[in-house]
């Protein structure tokens, strides 16, 4: 017995259906038919193309997907070839069906599976139909063309965002919080210094509604670098820290600005105009310079610092975030929660396998941040935090003191 379901009703009831849209592909349920668009096929030129394909569901009385009575699909596009040229074994021929308005296949499909005595049966499960069709016409294309991918939703749903965000933020909208993620929307951020504790600031906030992420730095990649980077970007070492991380970056977000250059007294007023600025970098005069101006201009920041020291019993790291305002700036320049001077020579600059700190570091940073926008709640109202891992007990330092 059939009944008519939506398509949202539909995949609420198989667990196959939502999981097909949840990876990206772009699926409807229209006339009785599952409708997967966009799949990439090889034509008989070798050429990517893309054709959308349609199959009859067999629904029981309480909309689960019963197995195919079936084998056969519609297919909306040109003939699928492979890799030398020749036709796929799909079955089928010239197939002109109208599953619905706006949606009239060319060909149809009837492509059998073999049991294990060479003879044709019948798919035990609709998952196991689609699945057959949908790796038989998209691999040949998928080999050839690297770039090429059936999940089309995700390039969709992304653009409908309106962000730069490359990836639709179906996190936000399955925990209803999508409300707190667009508070980033229109906002312009800065990182100073992508070493590994900016590094690991563009990995947070890469996957963020920001409008813009631009990033300063006039150093490479080194090899001591990549064992401080998030991840691993291949043939990095030698480039710009801010081109390498741009790129392998812009997966996630398009619009991450790179400018090779150190802030000085003579650029820093190209901060001008951020809403809000990371300083992750180790030169004290530099970072009094940088903050004393973006604190004098109303542009909210972030300071990081981090050290290494060797005791008796093993290393104990020290993570510290300074800001966001004038105030904090005030009450903190030129001490251990924003120090002048350049860090002496120690373990943390002969330790390349400590990029756990770097994280730490940057995870207090970009939570600060997001207590900034109103993302995350704020009780604590100290300007500066520090936090040693031996003990793993916090300093604080608040505007009372």
């Amino acid at each position: 017995m059939a009944c008519v379901l939506e398509f949202r009703e539909l995949a609420s009831r198989n667990s196959f259906v939502q999981e097909l849209e949840e990876d990206g592909y772009l699926v409807d349920f229209v006339g009785g038919h599952l409708i997967v668009y966009g799949l990439p096929y090889l034509n008989i030129n070798g050429e990517l193309s893309h054709g959308d394909l349609a199959s009859p569901v067999d629904l029981s009385a309480d909309g689960v997907i019963d197995p195919p009575g079936n084998h056969q699909v519609w297919f909306r596009g040109g003939r699928p070839y492979d890799q030398s040229g020749r036709q796929l074994r799909l079955g089928g021929g010239a197939g002109k069906v109208k599953i619905a308005d706006g949606f009239e296949s060319d060909y149809s499909f009837s492509y059998k599976l073999l049991n294990e005595k060479g003879q044709m049966r019948r798919y035990q499960t609709f998952e196991e139909k689609i699945q057959t069709y949908l790796d038989t016409i998209t691999g040949p294309a998928m080999s050839a063309f690297p770039s090429a991918t059936p999940l089309k939703a995700i390039k969709l749903l992304a653009a409908e965002q309106g962000t730069p965000l490359q990836f639709p933020d179906t996190l936000s909208a399955r925990y209803h919080m999508n409300d707190l993620s667009r508070l980033l929307e229109g906002k312009r951020v800065g990182i100073i210094g992508l070493g590994g504790t900016g590094s690991y600031i563009l990995d947070f906030i890469a996957r963020t509604h920001l409008a813009e992420i631009v990033l300063f730095d006039d150093d490479k990649v080194h090899v001591h670098t990549i064992f401080r980077i998030p991840g691993f970007i291949p043939r990095a070492i030698g480039l710009q820290k801010v081109d390498a991380l741009a790129q392998q970056y812009g997966n996630w977000h398009s619009n991450i600005t790179p400018i090779s250059e150190q802030i000085t007294a003579s650029n820093v007023s190209q901060l001008e105009g951020f809403d809000f600025v990371f300083v992750a970098i180790d030169h004290g005069p530099s970072r009094i310079l940088i903050i004393d101006w973006l604190s004098s201009n109303s542009v909210p920041f972030v300071d990081c610092g981090m050290g290494l020291n060797r005791t008796t019993i093993g290393l104990n790291g020290v993570v510290r975030v300074t800001g966001v305002d004038r105030a904090a700036y005030d009450a903190t320049a030129k001490t251990v929660f924003l120090p002048g001077d350049d860090p002496k020579e120690g373990e943390y600059r002969r330790q390349g396998q400590i990029a756990e700190l770097n994280a730490l570091n940057g995870a207090l940073a970009v939570l600060r941040f997001k207590q900034h926008f109103g993302i995350y709640g704020r009780e604590d109202l100290a300007v500066s935090q520090i936090l040693e891992t031996t003990s793993l007990e916090i300093d604080r330092k608040v505007l009372s003191e």
